[in-house]
């Protein structure tokens, strides 16, 4: 009779894990799929800023390369010479702010895979103690497997 009340005992201690473990992964990959699409989204509109950028970068740094051509008048030399090193500037700040958000959503997305991950292995040893708990032939210690 006690090896029966063990055993039982034992079963629903991994009824118990199963269910915690099953909860634990449909969390994780509801958490990561939302984390996964938003990071996704973020990853795109800023991959889009930074070639943005980098288009208004090369464009101002082109103005500084007519404006030091010869045959153009002075006063449109300095003028083209001056907005070209503004827009360049202005393009550097984008770009780095861009490539920030950028590296930003990578990480996310990173993140959002290392939580499918967690969310596979809780699935799987949900799935171990619901087979160890409807094994007739499992004979285990009562405190080892959680």
């Amino acid at each position: 009779m006690p090896d029966e009340a063990d055993e039982l005992i034992l079963k629903m201690q991994h009824l118990e894990a199963q269910a915690r473990e099953g909860e634990r992964a449909r969390a994780g990959e509801a958490g990561s799929s939302q984390l996964k699409t938003a990071a996704q989204k973020m990853a795109q509109e800023a991959q889009a800023e930074v070639d943005a950028a980098q288009k208004a970068l090369s464009e101002g740094e082109a103005k500084g390369v007519r404006a030091r051509k010869p045959g153009l008048p002075t006063l449109e030399a300095a003028d083209l010479l001056v907005a070209g090193r503004q827009e360049a500037q202005d393009a550097r700040t984008r770009l780095v702010k861009a490539r920030a958000r950028l590296n930003f959503a990578l990480d996310r997305m990173d993140d959002a895979e290392r939580g499918e991950w967690e969310a596979l292995q809780a699935s799987a040893r949900a799935e171990t103690h619901g087979q160890l708990a409807d094994d007739p032939l499992f004979k285990g210690p009562a405190g080892g497997a959680t």
